[in-house]
């Protein structure tokens, strides 16, 4: 299990502050979930914390070692045991869905059967719930196939820290069930799971603890039944307006 902490994180981006002094710190073994209106800094937030883009300032520990300054052996080491589902895919255009597969795979496990690979691959896109050729390329998959082949790269190497920067959006109601499915099982296990969702079912579900962001401020933490009965007005709102879509003048 993989402890995540930040410490007074701000990034700015063309003079306007997208994280703001943010100290947070994710529990090991759990699911948790960022959950904020849009605009927020939540994806932000995100990237930063799995070591994706550097803070303007700041910290940004795992387990207890500052991953800015990890030299290229210890970064590689963290590499190999998380993965990131990004929002967008971000699956490597000039690459078929088996080439984009397969790089983790070498990248980190090079001694690795060729035929183990193969199946891993297989296996995996099975269980996200891609039925399609694996010699296409990204521009030839659908948006929701996208999302399919990020979500089953991100854990074909079999991370103990999984990222997710809303996995299921532009996803078929009908391969979205398998893939929340697998969510679930993951959530399950001993894995440390930092994601953001736009399911408020889902959220709730799926959340051991939950950070609620708001103008790139972190304003409250705790479970999902704790920030929601927080007597902060800021948080209630942003709170009651993100998981429970009620109409507030404070999102």
């Amino acid at each position: 299990m993989i402890s995540i902490k930040l410490e007074n994180v701000t990034f700015i981006r063309n003079n306007r502050k997208i994280i703001d002094n943010v100290s947070l710190e994710f529990p090991p073994g759990k699911t948790s979930v960022i959950i904020g209106p849009s605009g927020c800094g939540k994806s932000t937030l995100l990237k930063i914390t799995a070591g994706l883009i550097p803070p303007t300032s700041g910290k940004v520990y795992v387990d207890g070692v500052n991953l800015l300054t990890m030299n290229r052996t210890e970064l590689l080491d963290f590499r190999k045991k998380s993965g990131f589902v990004f929002q967008d895919a971000a699956l490597w255009a000039n690459k078929s869905v088996y080439e984009n597969m397969i790089l983790p795979l070498q990248v980190h496990f090079p001694g690795m059967d060729t035929d183990e690979k193969d199946k891993k691959i297989r296996s995996m896109l099975k269980a996200v719930g891609y039925t399609d050729s694996l010699l296409l390329r990204p521009a030839q998959l659908s948006n929701g196939e996208r999302k399919m082949v990020s979500l089953a790269r991100a854990l074909v190497i079999s991370p103990v820290l999984l990222y997710m920067d809303t996995p299921l959006t532009l996803v078929d109601p009908s391969v979205s069930a398998k893939m929340e499915r697998l969510i679930l099982d993951l959530h399950s296990s001993d894995n440390t799971i930092i994601s953001n969702f736009t399911d408020p079912s889902l959220t709730k579900r799926i959340s051991d603890f939950a950070a609620v962001m708001k103008d790139g401020r972190v304003i409250s933490t705790g479970t999902i039944a704790e920030i929601t009965d927080n007597k902060n007005s800021e948080t209630r709102d942003t709170v009651s307006a993100v998981l429970y879509h009620q109409n507030s003048n404070s999102v």
